[in-house]
């Protein structure tokens, strides 16, 4: 009864495929998430490759939905697996991860809050505009 939807704009042949599976929706470019985003229990960031901050990460937790991810998407975004996050390299234990926090409605909740924090915390408005402040308006203080 899980139906999963693959956004992203060109995707390979290999993953267009996967749309012949039952519950597998494989949607492409959409010009707006924001429908997506309002439906969905969860969010899956599988990267194997990136550098700082993930997007695709923050935007989900913003939402409210709890993330499984990999170790390299979470890298250098301040979330704690088990805590923030569900973190898995491995493809039985990343679908283990997406199974468990799909069923597990404490978990979902302590991820969904924490999330919600982390990005509050770390990447909202008010902690940039903190960062300009501490980096622009702070005087310097003389090296000793």
């Amino acid at each position: 009864e899980v139906r999963f939807h693959c956004i992203g704009a060109e995707p390979p042949p290999e993953v267009a495929a996967l749309a012949r599976q039952p519950g597998i929706l494989v949607h492409g470019h959409v010009p707006d998430l924001a429908p997506y985003m309002d439906r969905v229990r969860l969010a899956v960031a599988p990267l194997r490759f990136g550098a700082g901050v993930k997007g695709k990460v923050n935007l989900s937790m913003a939402h409210g939905q709890p993330v499984v991810a990999t170790a390299c998407a979470v890298e250098g975004m301040h979330l704690r697996d088990g805590e923030d996050v569900l973190v898995a390299d491995d493809p039985q234990a990343f679908a283990e991860a997406v199974v468990r926090l799909h069923e597990d409605a404490a978990l979902w909740t302590t991820l969904a809050g924490n999330g919600l924090e982390n990005v509050a915390a770390h990447f909202s408005l008010d902690a940039a505009r903190a960062t300009v402040r501490d980096v622009f308006l702070t005087p310097a203080r003389p090296a000793p």
